[in-house]
């Protein structure tokens, strides 16, 4: 696997030889980062051979053959123990910790190598030299490494090195707010299907390649829009974090970037870089890819914080629904120990009333109210005494006023506990009629509202 590995990275650098600006995908840097952070010793040994073998083939000395071998296997390797020694880091680079790490240990790797090698072969412009190499190697493992180290982790996971502590991806469920601002229910935290990934590349590919062609013609018809037009770019890059967080901030960012680097090297194909000439140009595409890079991340990062506390805030709302279920459970066995005809009616009421709101077409919230007041409807029957609430025969007509004053008792009871409020105005009410009539032998209480006015 490190053979193949160095083996792609060597290849893309032979066909991208002769572009100057492609020259900043350091291919060989990437080589050797991949393939030891993956597979470990092995991956470094391959990505060493393969670079040995092209160097020998392209006629590099013998010196620097070993120098440069030495300087990349150090930095690869360097990288590897980073990820091996750093605890609660991940390959899969789908948290801030690993990133972070990624960035440090390629950073430190990359200017290392560059200065070993321009300290031996250096013509007397060791810091330019040095200064202009680092750039190209530490800007292109940032940008385009990670995208190659995650396929490796998600395609490649049989035959990778296992890391001592190594976490897996957040198996996080996705969620959402629904509700807000609209409509009579509270705003909620739902789950929401997981976007499927190769429609999210098909998608987000086909977004930056279209801002790339936006760009391209209106920068030939007014050459001063195509820097103004590059901030379409984070419209893909947005839109990418938002559905896959910090992974599809990488991603996003190394594609944008490569098709910022296609795009670059057509408006500049009329006048290409010559050996010393073009720096601006250069630092131009550094600083642009290291933009989007950043961009990537914090919008990532800021999407993945977002997630984990929309998950921590279902998962406290599911305890709170629980323990509220518990309350109310609690409170209709007190009202069913007190009042022996309500044993049983209670749990019926409440599985009748929510089946008929169900049916009405109300909202889960409405139907969770629901059937939380039908529960509880009679909980104000505590303060009714047992001996009229247990009479055998007819109620005089002071014990029915006694009786009749339960549910407003109910919803003052109710009004205090938290979480219980709103139920109030329903069991208020349970006793109305829906013709608003307060005579004959079953007349609607307390204030004998009608229709709609009922709760």
């Amino acid at each position: 696997m490190g053979l193949g590995v160095g083996g792609v990275a060597k290849l893309l650098g032979a066909v991208a030889q002769g572009y100057p600006i492609f020259g900043l995908l350091g291919t060989t840097s990437i080589g050797f980062v991949t393939a030891s952070v993956l597979f470990g010793w092995p991956g470094l040994a391959g990505a060493a051979l393969v670079h040995f073998a092209y160097a020998i083939l392209r006629g590099s000395t013998v010196s620097y053959l070993v120098v440069s071998t030495l300087a990349y296997a150090g930095a690869g390797a360097l990288v590897y123990l980073a990820f091996r020694g750093t605890p609660r880091t991940g390959r899969s680079l789908t948290d801030l910790r690993s990133v972070q790490v990624y960035l440090a240990a390629t950073g430190l790797g990359g200017l290392a190598t560059s200065g070993v090698i321009t300290a031996v072969f250096e013509s007397g412009y060791f810091w330019r030299d040095a200064g202009v190499w680092a750039r190209a190697t530490v800007v292109s493992v940032w940008v385009f490494g990670p995208p190659l180290l995650m396929a490796g982790w998600w395609f490649l996971r049989p035959w990778l090195v296992p890391l001592p502590g190594e976490v897996e991806p957040d198996a996080r469920r996705r969620f959402g707010l629904t509700g807000a601002g609209a409509g009579p229910e509270p705003a909620q935290v739902v789950a929401r299907p997981e976007p499927r990934l190769r429609q999210s590349l098909l998608i987000g590919a086909a977004l930056i390649l279209g801002v790339g062609m936006v760009s391209i013609l209106a920068g030939r018809v007014i050459e001063e829009a195509g820097y103004w037009l590059n901030l379409l770019y984070l419209f893909p890059l947005y839109w990418a974090a938002r559905r896959h967080r910090l992974g599809g901030g990488l991603v996003a960012a190394a594609g944008i970037g490569l098709v910022f680097m296609v795009i670059r090297s057509f408006a500049w194909a009329v006048s290409p870089w010559e050996p010393g000439v073009g720096l601006t140009q250069e630092l131009e595409i550094y600083a642009h890819l290291l933009l989007f890079l950043a961009i990537g991340i914090l919008l990532g990062a800021a999407r993945d914080r977002e997630s984990r506390l929309l998950e921590e805030l279902a998962e406290s709302n599911r305890r709170l629904r629980l323990d509220l279920q518990r309350v109310v459970r609690a409170l209709t066995g007190a009202v069913e120990a007190k009042d022996l005809y309500t044993e049983g009616h209670l749990h019926r009421v409440s599985v009748y009333a929510r089946e008929v709101g169900r049916r009405l077409g109300l909202g889960e919230h409405e139907l969770e109210l629901l059937q939380i007041a039908s529960a509880l409807h009679d909980i104000g029957k505590i303060a009714v005494p047992e001996a009229i609430l247990n009479k055998p025969g007819c109620l005089a007509s002071d014990e029915r006023e006694v009786v009749e004053r339960h549910p407003e008792t109910g919803a003052r009871i109710l009004e205090n506990v938290e979480g219980l409020e709103a139920a109030a105005p329903l069991v208020r009410h349970h006793q109305e009629r829906f013709d608003g009539r307060r005579d004959g032998e079953f007349p609607g209480y307390p204030q004998g509202i009608a229709g709609e006015t009922i709760p």
